[in-house]
C-alpha cells in the first residue's frame, strides 16, 4: 500500500472540511451580524416609544426571534377574518337549513302526489289526497262541463300531426291513455322535436311499446316539404296536448320504457311498468311544474341571501387575483349552501315517500335532480385546481393583517 498517497489524500480532504467549516463559521458571524443589528434597531426604536431595551442572554439567534414569532402566533393556521368570512357561518348553515325544511314542508303539504288515489298495501286500500297545486294546473284548458275548452280545440284542428296514433293492436300497451308516452315525438324536449320532425316528414310513427322495443310504423306519405313547417306543427301540437286530460309526459320519460328490468314493491314491477304507472297516475308535465316548487323555493331563498348578506365585493382597486379570489370564495359558500338545503329537502322526500307507503308517485324528481347536480358541483369543488393559489393569498392575507401584532409582540418580548 502506498501511505504516502493516502496520507496526502487524507491532508487534501481535511483541508477542505476545514476551509468548509471557516465558510460556515464565516456565514454565521455575517447572519449574528445582521441579527445583532436589527435587534439594536429595534431597541433604538424601542427607546424613542419608551419602552425597555431587548437584552438576550446569549448571543442573538435566528432561534431567538424564531420562539418570539411563535410565542405571537401559536397556531400557524391563522385565517385572517376576512378569509374567515368567506367561509360557512353558523348563521349560514341555519338558514340553508330552515330553506331545506320549508321545501320539504312545500313537498309534502302542497305537492303531495299528482292526484287522489287509493293504493293497496296488503290488501288493505289506503286514500291519499292530490296536490292542489297539481289539481289547479290540470283544470287549464278545461271548461265548466270537463270538457276541453274551444282554445284546446282549435289548436288539435290547426297542428295536427301524423304520428298521433292511439290505437294500434300489434303495438303492445299503445291505447288513448297511453299514446303519448310511447310516442317519441309527444316527449318535449329536443330530443321530442328530431323525432317529432322526422315523423312529420317522413310520415311514420315511432314509438317505443310496453315490452321495450323500437317500433316504427309508416303512416302517411313522406314530403319533404314538410321540413319547413314541421317545427311548427310540433311546438303547436304539443301545447294542444298539454292542457288535455292525460298531458304529456315528462322529458325523456318515455325512454324509461327501454328499462326492462328491476322489481319494484309489491307487484314486483320493472322500472318501465313503474314509469307507465306513474304517468297513468298524473305523473306528467303539469305535475312537473308543480315539484318544481321545491326547487324553486331553495334557489330564490338561498339566492337572495347570498347576494345581500354573504356575497363579498372585493375594492374597485385590488389586483384581478384578490378578485378573483373572492369569487371563487363566493361561489363555493353558496354552492354549500345550495347543497344543505337540497340535502335536507331531499331527507324529507324520502319521509314523504315513506309516509306514502311507497308510492313512487310521491318522488319529487326535480328536486333530486337539483340534489345531484350539486352534490357534483361539491365533488368538483373538492377537487379544483385553484387550492394552492387560494392558499398564497389567505397566506399573504395573514402576514398584512397580523403585521402590527408581530411587531407589537416583538417589541414586548422578553426571553
Amino acid at each position: 500500500m502506498n501511505f504516502d498517497k493516502e496520507n496526502e489524500q487524507l491532508k487534501q480532504d481535511s483541508a477542505k472540511l476545514v476551509e468548509g467549516i471557516n465558510d460556515l463559521s464565516t456565514i454565521q458571524a455575517e447572519c449574528s451580524q445582521k441579527v445583532n443589528k436589527l435587534l439594536d434597531e429595534t431597541n433604538k426604536l424601542r427607546e424613542r416609544i419608551g419602552m425597555k431595551k431587548l437584552e438576550f442572554k446569549e448571543e442573538t439567534t435566528i432561534s431567538d426571534l424564531n420562539a418570539c414569532v411563535e410565542q405571537a402566533f401559536p397556531n400557524n393556521k391563522i385565517k385572517t377574518v376576512s378569509d374567515k368570512e368567506l367561509k360557512m357561518q353558523p348563521m349560514d348553515y341555519i338558514v340553508a337549513a330552515l330553506t331545506g325544511g320549508l321545501a320539504a314542508i312545500i313537498d309534502v303539504f302542497l305537492v303531495k302526489i299528482p292526484k287522489d288515489t287509493v293504493v293497496v298495501r296488503n290488501g288493505e286500500g289506503i286514500f291519499q289526497e292530490g296536490s292542489s297545486l297539481t289539481g289547479m294546473l290540470r283544470g287549464i284548458g278545461i271548461d265548466e262541463n270537463g270538457k276541453a275548452s274551444k282554445w284546446v280545440t282549435v289548436l288539435e284542428k290547426w297542428f295536427k300531426v301524423p304520428y298521433d296514433k292511439s290505437i294500434d293492436s300489434d303495438i303492445a300497451g299503445l291505447m288513448p291513455k297511453t299514446h303519448r308516452l310511447h310516442s317519441l315525438a309527444h316527449d318535449p324536449s329536443i330530443a321530442g322535436l328530431v323525432w317529432g320532425i322526422k315523423d312529420i316528414v317522413a310520415g311514420t310513427f315511432t314509438c317505443i311499446d310496453k315490452n321495450g322495443c323500437l317500433v316504427v310504423e309508416k303512416v302517411a306519405e313522406a314530403n319533404f316539404m314538410n321540413l319547413f313547417t314541421a317545427p311548427i306543427l310540433w311546438l303547436g301540437h304539443i301545447l294542444s296536448d298539454v292542457f288535455t286530460r292525460m298531458g304529456i309526459p315528462i322529458p325523456g320519460w318515455s325512454n324509461l320504457q327501454l328499462l326492462q328490468f328491476g322489481s319494484l314493491g309489491e307487484k314486483q314491477r320493472t322500472i318501465a311498468e313503474v314509469a307507465r304507472y306513474m304517468y297513468l297516475e298524473g305523473y306528467d308535465l303539469r305535475h312537473l311544474v308543480s315539484m318544481s316548487s321545491t326547487n324553486a323555493v331553495i334557489e330564490l331563498i338561498m339566492r337572495l341571501y347570498y347576494h345581500l348578506v354573504c356575497k363579498k365585493r372585493p375594492d374597485e382597486f385590488v389586483l384581478t387575483a384578490e378578485k378573483e379570489y373572492v369569487e371563487v370564495k363566493n361561489k363555493i359558500k353558496l354552492h354549500n349552501m345550495l347543497f344543505v338545503s337540497y340535502s335536507v329537502a331531499s331527507c324529507g322526500n324520502i319521509a314523504k315517500i315513506i309516509a306514502y307507503q311507497g308510492n313512487p308517485t310521491a318522488f319529487n324528481l326535480p328536486l333530486w335532480l337539483g340534489m345531484i347536480k350539486e352534490s357534483i358541483t361539491q365533488v368538483t369543488i373538492l377537487n379544483r385546481n385553484s387550492k394552492n393559489h387560494e392558499q398564497a393569498i389567505e397566506n399573504r392575507h395573514t402576514i398584512d393583517e397580523n403585521f402590527d401584532a408581530l411587531y407589537r409582540s416583538v417589541m414586548e418580548y422578553k426571553p
